[in-house]
């Protein structure tokens, strides 16, 4: 009994892959479902700006402050909405922001994670500029596929998976 459940041990051992355990160096998740949507790292850092309003593609997170809406449209941004008056919300604008799935605003700073970032930016909502303040590197972790796969090139960023 003892001999067949060794052999049985070191036959499920020599399917297992040792060789790469810690080699963070691979550049396409080979047994994925999802490909990497990813930014060069310069990219991703200049890549939030006001944009004009547009079409909501996946919507998640809805913030409210004062008399604006922000909702989230998932791994893209913000679109924002004026509710001055709550029975007809009015689309402002939308706040480009690739990779971002949440945001807290207070006064008008607002706080975005944007995929492994945590960004602080001021935003004037009389004519929707922005100034970005601080940029806290790799405060979330890495963007992993639906099927948990990891991605990793050099200076670059996994905004969100898209399916093969």
């Amino acid at each position: 009994m003892k001999k067949l459940v060794l052999i049985i041990l070191c036959f499920s051992l020599t399917s297992c892959n040792f060789g790469n355990w810690g080699d963070n160096t691979t550049t396409d998740p080979v047994w994925s479902r999802y490909n990497p949507i990813t930014l060069t790292t310069a990219e991703f850092e200049n890549s939030i700006e006001i944009q004009e309003g547009k079409v909501m593609i996946e919507s998640s997170k809805i913030y409210i402050i004062g008399d604006y809406i922000f909702i989230n449209d998932k791994r893209s941004g913000f679109h924002i909405f004026d509710n001055t008056d709550n029975s007809n919300p009015v689309k402002k604008k939308f706040l480009k922001a690739p990779g971002a799935t949440d945001i807290a605003i207070r006064n008008n700073t607002l706080y975005i994670n944007q995929a492994t970032d945590l960004v602080v930016l001021n935003l004037d909502y009389t004519n929707f500029d922005i100034e970005i303040k601080k940029r806290l590197k790799n405060v979330f972790p890495e963007l992993r596929s639906p099927d948990g796969e990891y991605f990793f090139e050099e200076n670059k960023v996994v905004i969100k998976w898209v399916e093969k």
